[in-house]
């Protein structure tokens, strides 16, 4: 290929990425349209928190820190749930330190005067080299201790937060009845000085972050493949290739001349934006190791991108240009049976299916051109989740479908990674210091 050629197909390849917010971010898009959707975040009940008391975890001895990260774990994680309202420690008149962890060494008149309904008491303790925690819960106005379906064990000093993380869990599942995920990875894109684009993974509370791509270049677009590994696209060798970052090494997948991007992955299938050398973005299926074409399922003169797996694998979300300006369409995992879904607003992108199998998580601009995370039903009913709030953008669902992670320019300190609950109520900052977070994506 002549060097005038090549640089014509670069070109574009970055109009492609401009034309939609998840190749290259929402607010690159081009000036928007006078009209967006115009749905309000929807009014009515609001949840109850139940009342959380979490006194100060009992040391006993010096734990060399562990005791102090016990606490930090167990109020943010509780704080995080969406189901508690952790109450403030200066609301206690009395000195919890004074109390032991057995129920009749608990005075549970005080805490209920405090109005507590729920009470967590924990210690931990050095044994040699390990912790050894002690996490149980009481239920107040019962004075009972709860049995949850959580066993302690002595632990090493770096994987406390693990083991809260357990315990938190099996106090969701006590109140919910499904398990929390506390715990679970995230993979997300980190703008650098330099300018380039790196993917990290971190745990969903924000801890814990490592970066897995090795290139000095723009990598973007992760998601989650096999046997824990990250797909995502780099343009490492000057080409949008799909590469994968898995246990410390890299590959490269599929470097197809034009788009190798959108990567999703199901049950050993792998769905790709592909737009073969010049010829016109489509969803294929391609082979998940080596990037062979297994089978194209779109082709149409419209760009088709975005793939977005059902939970059972059977059909795809996937955006296309077709009627116009992008819109969220579904089809069958063959490519068969391919229908419009969102038929409001003018821009909507970066579909993910939630778990539950019940909705559609989406980007789309809204009236004012600001972009919000809406979501929709399979009969095409939308709703909207985030407003007055700056842009947010790419939404991803967590393994249960309880709560959706995104990245927010709210507040003006530049882009970061947010995490609501699946109605939009409660929304919490995960991404507490610097900037430049974008595209989370949710191991699940």
């Amino acid at each position: 290929m002549s060097m005038r050629m090549m640089k014509l197909v670069q070109g574009l390849v970055l109009v492609f990425f401009c034309c939609f917010a998840t190749m290259a971010g929402a607010q690159d898009a081009p000036p928007p349209p006078p009209k967006g959707i115009d749905i309000s975040v929807k009014g009515g009940a609001r949840r109850v928190l139940l009342p959380m008391a979490v006194p100060d975890t009992l040391e006993e001895g010096s734990t060399k820190g562990a005791a102090a990260r016990v606490q930090e774990t167990l109020r943010r994680d509780l704080d995080l749930a969406g189901l508690f309202k952790v109450l403030p420690s200066d609301s206690f008149f009395f000195d919890p330190s004074k109390e032991g962890m057995n129920v009749t060494d608990i005075n549970f008149q005080n805490w209920f005067n405090v109005g507590a309904q729920g009470l967590i008491k924990s210690s931990a303790k050095l044994k040699g080299d390990s912790v050894v925690l002690d996490l149980r819960l009481y239920i107040v106005d019962k004075g009972e201790q709860v049995k949850l379906k959580y066993t302690p064990g002595p632990v090493g000093r770096d994987k406390v937060a693990d083991e809260v993380h357990k315990f938190v869990n099996a106090v969701v599942e006590h109140f919910t009845g499904t398990p929390g995920i506390f715990g679970t990875r995230v993979a997300y894109v980190q703008k650098m000085k330099g300018g380039t684009k790196q993917i990290y993974v971190m745990d969903m509370d924000g801890t814990n972050a490592g970066r897995v791509s090795k290139h000095d270049a723009i990598n973007i677009l992760p998601t989650w493949g096999p046997n824990g590994g990250v797909y995502y696209t780099s343009y490492a060798d000057k080409n949008p290739d799909l590469w994968m970052a898995r246990a410390g090494k890299v590959k490269k997948v599929s470097s197809k001349r034009g788009q190798n991007s959108g990567a999703a992955y199901c049950n050993g299938k792998v769905a790709l934006t592909l737009s073969m050398g010049g010829e016109n973005a489509d969803v294929y299926l391609v082979n998940p190791e080596t990037g062979d074409v297994v089978k194209r399922l779109t082709d149409h003169w419209a760009i088709d991108t975005s793939p977005s797996w059902s939970p059972d694998c059977s059909k795809i979300a996937f955006v296309s240009s077709r009627s116009g300006g992008p819109q969220i369409y579904v089809m069958n995992a063959d490519g068969s049976d391919q229908r419009r879904l969102t038929f409001q607003g003018t821009y909507n992108t970066s579909p993910d299916w939630s778990p539950k199998g019940d909705k559609i998580a989406f980007t789309a601009r809204d009236e004012r051109a600001r972009f919000d995370i809406f979501v929709v039903d399979l009969e095409g009913a939308i709703e909207r989740l985030t407003q007055d709030q700056g842009n947010n953008q790419d939404p991803s669902w967590s393994p249960d479908g309880r709560y959706i992670m995104f990245s927010s320019d709210r507040g003006g300190k530049g882009d970061r990674i947010w995490m609501m609950t699946d109605d939009g109520e409660i929304q919490r900052l995960i991404t507490t210091s610097g900037s430049g977070y974008t595209s989370p994506v949710w191991a699940r």
